[in-house]
């Protein structure tokens, strides 16, 4: 399996062209939001929706790079419902009166997606059949078992498959078995993105690309944005700029960890192995300590990713650890070239869950998805939307928390850099004591 010449680009903005066509930058709106990623453009297009026809008028959108260029278009494109914490877990934390509503919610947000990319008729190459997450050995296939038990309790379509079907779903006999989740799916990043934004411009939002906030300040009780091409002053401002952001608001960039992946992709296979790799065409992640995910792209080509170093550049060794990577779930890859290889941030909150805060009045800060940004991110433009209108934080579905830095926070990014390695090194002996290519 060896590199192209210079692979180092990611498939998806690669294949796909972005509009970018803006007014000049305006001197005032009724809101203005920060980072023009899934969040950002969901919100826009809430606060849009409500206020009705050509209500976009007002509604600012501004971005240090172009839409799609961050997380929303550089992510496996997998739209998997839920949060890390299972139904249970949500229910206990958040009690028996907000817990099942928000369960609810988090649940449907892949529905939500979907839903969204027909009604905008957005093309990304959207398909809602399922998601597969694979089970590397018995105690993970449990801990799976009652995840589904419980989202089968709430009525959702979460099967358990066994060890059989999972190598004839997946091509690969290395796991045991896995959650089968029909609510999922998976579609083109970069192209939900741009569909959007092409969304938000029709309806009178303005999107203005690379044009970088430098300083957020209050003058006469309104908010001032300031960027290289101007101020713009207003009532409300959101700030969606997930694991990019700036500092902003001196704690921002400390609200969370960041972490890397690392992500590539094949050239489109050949007729002999395109029924070994994914048959059952569905994308899948599995549950080593250091996790993959695969899946197949639209024009055949075979995507993996994992977790990355902790850098945005690359080179060789990046390139050779998704090789192994691959070639640990199929061998058969081995004459196969890479001709794309990215990486991007992923945004890890103190608390397990995307943070939804509100740390000044008028101005609202949501991130952290943690590997599961298409949908919730999408989703969570109805909760921003919520709080720029003025519903009060304890009516609305989602829980609005505390903003402030996680303790320490300098050290949480060296202790995460270790953590990693560890775990990375754990599962490698795992392999090995199992016989399977390391």
């Amino acid at each position: 399996m060896n590199g192209s010449l210079n692979p180092f680009s990611c498939l998806w903005s690669d294949a796909s062209s972005a509009t970018s066509l803006t007014r000049a930058l305006p001197a005032k709106a009724r809101c203005v939001v920060i980072g023009a990623g899934y969040t950002g453009l969901s919100s826009a297009l809430e606060l849009s929706r409500r206020a009705g026809a050509t209500a976009g008028e007002g509604i600012v959108v501004i971005d240090a790079m172009a839409v799609g260029e961050g997380a929303s278009g550089r992510n496996g494109g997998q739209v998997i419902p839920g949060l890390k914490l299972n139904p249970e877990q949500l229910v206990q934390r958040f009690g028996d009166k907000r817990g099942p509503a928000l369960v609810e919610a988090v649940g449907g947000a892949a529905g939500h997606v979907f839903e969204l990319i027909k009604r905008l008729n957005i093309d990304c190459e959207a398909r809602q059949d399922g998601w597969l997450q694979a089970a590397h050995n018995g105690a993970s296939l449990f801990d799976l078992e009652q995840r589904a038990a419980q989202w089968r309790g709430l009525g959702a379509d979460v099967r358990i498959l066994d060890g059989a079907q999972t190598a004839a779903a997946l091509g690969t006999s290395i796991y045991q078995g896995a959650l089968l989740d029909l609510r999922a799916g998976q579609l083109n990043p970069y192209r939900y993105a741009q569909g959007l934004a092409a969304a938000a411009r029709a309806q009178g939002v303005d999107i203005f690309e690379c044009t970088p906030a430098l300083e957020l300040k209050r003058r006469n009780g309104r908010w001032v944005v300031v960027t290289d091409k101007g101020e713009i002053e207003a009532g409300q401002v959101v700030i969606a700029t997930n694991a990019y952001s700036s500092p902003l608001l001196r704690a921002l960039p400390h609200t969370y960890v960041t972490l890397w992946s690392l992500q590539a992709a094949t050239a489109p296979l050949s007729r002999d192995l395109d029924p070994q790799i994914l048959p059952g065409g569905l994308p899948v992640s599995d549950t080593f300590r250091v996790l993959r995910y695969f899946r197949r792209s639209a024009d055949g080509r075979f995507i993996l990713g994992t977790r990355g170093a902790f850098r945005d550049q690359l080179g060789p060794v990046d390139l050779a650890r998704v090789r192994q990577e691959m070639l640990h779930i199929y061998p058969a890859l081995e004459a196969v070239p890479l001709t794309h290889c990215w990486t991007g941030r992923v945004a890890v909150p103190a608390a397990s869950i995307p943070l939804l805060s509100q740390p000044e009045p008028g101005l609202t800060v949501a991130l952290g998805y943690y590997g599961r940004g298409v949908a919730m991110a999408t989703r969570m433009g109805s909760f921003v939307a919520d709080l720029v209108q003025g519903v009060p934080a304890s009516e609305i579905v989602y829980p609005v928390t505390p903003f402030k830095a996680m303790p320490v926070a300098p050290l949480h990014r060296t202790v995460a850099q270790i953590t990693a390695n560890v775990m990375r090194v754990r599962d490698l002996i795992e392999r090995r004591a199992r016989g399977g290519r390391s």
